[in-house]
């Protein structure tokens, strides 16, 4: 009797490793190399080669470009773990590679030249519109400092606001400036080393200089296209990434920086609270109850953030993935929501500092660290809470956004 030979079951591809499984061997070298990492003003090239190696640079690539597509919650817990072992270097990696997100909305040629070096190609940005750009034919002319560039010494191309002159008035295209963004190469620009900053010490946020700079328009976007989907290349990248406005998709990075400055502030606090001894009576600090509710409290917080965190980059991712038009209330909306998880995360920060002893001021403490850095991401303008409350209640109310704001 001929032997039946049972059908072949194709074999699953293995799965991924997450962002966080993937950096996750490397925390404690990061972590052993974050004080340096302060003293240097910015990340070393070490950390920048396990960032590339774990597949951050890529995560937001869009697939069709070649890139990752990962998840944005899988980017984020990613920035989030790396932040427990050096704020400055989650920073920095949260920031750089997002822009690759931007990218799909300029043209289609300035896409093939961004990504003609690989979808590895580090991208830094100055976002804030300081310089005010001249007119000339065919695009404008560039002098000034884009502002508080993180990590511009590793990219190979920058993203940088600019105002630009209505030239719909020719005689006085300077009575009114519109926002616009432009991309410019690492030859287009120099570096002025401006970084001495009390937080965020290691992220090498430093000024980009353009000294007669011209920018053809086909390396520009006004802002409100790119906010509202009406770029150059809108519809050229079929993804979700492309398919959500840059500007509330750039800010996402900012909490996990937060949230993990938290993990790192409640894993010191831990240690601590075990090995401590009061200095005048010798008692012993785990055995000090309002450290136990500071404790508690600040991991059932945690707990609770993360939750709602989640739920929001599942809600922002999903709005790219059905291809959701964006008015002003969604806008508002989007961007609101985010904010207050970097402001809450900063509360459980300071409740644990507040009861860790005077020695966690100390430079050999890591909590220091945390401290300062989680004050520092909530005092970004993407983490501005004061200005997304007051923005959204009045979109709830039907009111029209304030210029004063």
């Amino acid at each position: 009797m001929a032997t039946q030979l049972k059908p072949t079951i194709a074999e699953k591809p293995a799965a991924r490793p997450s962002l966080s499984e993937a950096v996750r061997p490397h925390l404690a070298a990061i972590a052993k190399r974050a004080a340096e990492t302060e003293a240097a003003r910015m990340v070393p090239t070490e950390n920048i080669d396990i960032i590339r190696e774990a597949g951050f640079v890529r995560a937001l690539v869009p697939a069709q470009c070649g890139g990752d597509e990962r998840d944005i919650t899988d980017y984020c817990e990613g920035i989030r773990t790396l932040a427990s072992a050096c704020p400055s270097t989650a920073w920095v990696t949260g920031v750089l590679n997002v822009h690759p997100a931007g990218i799909g909305h300029f043209s289609k040629d300035l896409q093939r030249e961004v990504w003609s070096t690989g979808v590895d190609t580090i991208i830094c940005s100055s976002g804030s519109p300081s310089i005010k750009a001249t007119l000339a034919e065919g695009g404008i002319i560039v002098n000034g400092k884009g502002r508080w560039s993180s990590g511009c010494d590793h990219a190979s191309w920058a993203i940088v606001g600019v105002k630009v002159p209505d030239p719909s008035n020719r005689h006085y295209p300077e009575h009114r400036y519109h926002d616009w963004m432009f991309i410019a190469p690492r030859s287009d620009y120099t570096i002025d080393d401006t970084w001495y900053s009390t937080g965020m010490r290691g992220s090498g946020s430093k000024d980009l200089v353009f000294d007669n700079l011209f920018v053809p328009y086909s390396r520009m976007e006004r802002m409100d296209a790119i906010l509202f989907g009406y770029t150059h290349g809108a519809g050229t990248v079929d993804s979700w990434i492309t398919r959500v406005p840059f500007p509330p998709l750039f800010g996402v990075f900012l909490p996990a920086v937060a949230l993990g400055c938290a993990d790192g502030m409640i894993r010191e606090f831990e240690k601590r609270q075990k090995s401590r001894k009061n200095a005048y009576t010798g008692a012993q600090g785990i055995l000090n109850p309002a450290g136990h509710m500071r404790y508690a409290e600040s991991v059932h917080e945690l707990e609770s953030l993360t939750v709602y965190y989640r739920h929001l980059l599942q809600k922002l991712q999903q709005f790219g993935e059905r291809g959701d038009r964006l008015n002003e209330a969604k806008f508002m909306d989007l961007q609101s929501r985010f904010p207050f998880v970097t402001h809450r995360a900063v509360n459980v920060i300071d409740r644990l500092f507040e009861g860790a002893g005077s020695s966690a001021i100390a430079d050999f403490n890591p909590m220091q660290r945390f401290w300062r850095d989680g004050h520092t991401a909530r005092l970004h303008t993407g983490s501005d809470y004061d200005l997304s409350l007051q923005t959204h209640g009045r979109s709830m109310l039907g009111l029209m956004m304030s210029p004063d704001l």
